[in-house]
């Protein structure tokens, strides 16, 4: 009977050599050749959080074991469209955002709570640097909370520390294999410094024109002292989705989604058709307007993938010749 081969978790990823922890030990390990050779829809055979097969010699990675979950986005590639996945195995994401310095951008943590959503991977809407605006960031809050999300606002400044949702965030942390991602600037270094003892990630500033420099070069799982594990990846600049239909997306905003039996038609997009209960409940303040441009950004670009070959346009306004909803 043949022994089993090791397996690793991939801890990190270089230009040539993949870290993975195997039986506690950290190890620098190639990939196989056939690893690149297979077809698939992913930038990268395979990302940071990923359980591997080695070889028989225990000297290279050999294969990649199924995910439990993974985030991803659409890769910034020519041709066809692929998927960045960003982190594979993960229970937990921490959407950081600052509410000003670097400002706010509500398209990129729309599409970072989308994405997890449609992963079914739950979310918390860390907002930091609140001492610097409490009234935009209580604005913000207010948003997200009517979209069904958790949001926690956070300070590390001395003298103007949150103790209380920062140990909300350590726990997150000890409990989860979570993933940290943000705008370059907004705070995930100094969160994770102020909340794990010794860890000690660089921290950076703001350039010139208030946008922050990228201070964490690659995504590393790093094992938390009393349990957990954190991805802290670099500053991100935007989050489109992958392959998400005009359908589907909706699904994905639950704010949205939650009025949709309310609507005239059963598929409606929300976007000018007649009685519809999103315009309705967005017009009262029941939905956040930055929300729904999100929401109608990503529906452009949905609808473009859809209708390959022609120019992207905006969608067409009012039901057209739509079954009404059955009253």
């Amino acid at each position: 009977m043949q022994p089993l081969s090791p397996q690793g978790l991939v801890l990190r990823i270089d230009a040539k050599v993949c870290h993975v922890e195997v039986e506690g030990e950290r190890r620098q390990l190639p990939l196989a050749g056939k690893l690149f050779e297979q077809r698939s829809h992913e930038r990268r055979p395979l990302a940071v959080g990923d359980r591997v097969v080695l070889d028989a010699t225990g000297k290279a990675i050999d294969s990649v074991l199924p995910r439990s979950s993974q985030l991803h986005r659409r890769a910034a590639a020519e041709g066809e469209e692929q998927a960045q996945v960003l982190a594979a195995n993960i229970t937990h994401v921490l959407a950081v955002a600052s509410v000003s310095a670097p400002p706010f951008q509500p398209e990129l943590v729309d599409g970072v709570l989308a994405a997890a959503a449609r992963e079914r991977i739950p979310c918390t809407l860390v907002l930091s640097k609140v001492d610097l605006d409490a009234e935009l960031a209580a604005k913000w809050a207010r948003v997200y909370a009517q979209s069904g999300a958790r949001v926690l606002a956070t300070c590390t400044v001395p003298g103007h520390t949150t103790p209380e949702t920062l140990h909300e965030v350590e726990q997150l942390l000890r409990q989860n294999r979570s993933v940290v991602i943000g705008l370059s600037g907004a705070g995930k270094s100094s969160l994770l410094n102020a909340i794990v003892p010794g860890i000690t990630l660089r921290i950076g500033d703001l350039n010139h024109i208030r946008q922050g420099r990228h201070t964490t070069t690659h995504t590393e799982l790093i094992p938390l002292p009393g349990g957990g594990h954190v991805l802290d990846t670099p500053g991100i600049r935007n989050f489109h989705l992958f392959c998400v239909g005009s359908q589907e997306l909706q699904f994905l905003f639950l704010e949205i989604a939650a009025r949709l039996p309310q609507c005239e038609y059963r598929s409606c997009l929300h976007d000018g058709e007649a009685n519809c209960a999103v315009k309705a409940a967005l017009a009262k303040g029941e939905i956040g307007e930055s929300r729904y441009r999100s929401y109608r950004t990503m529906l452009v670009n949905a609808l473009a993938s859809e209708r390959p070959g022609q120019a992207q346009q905006t969608p067409v306004r009012g039901g057209g010749r739509r079954r009404p909803r059955a009253r």
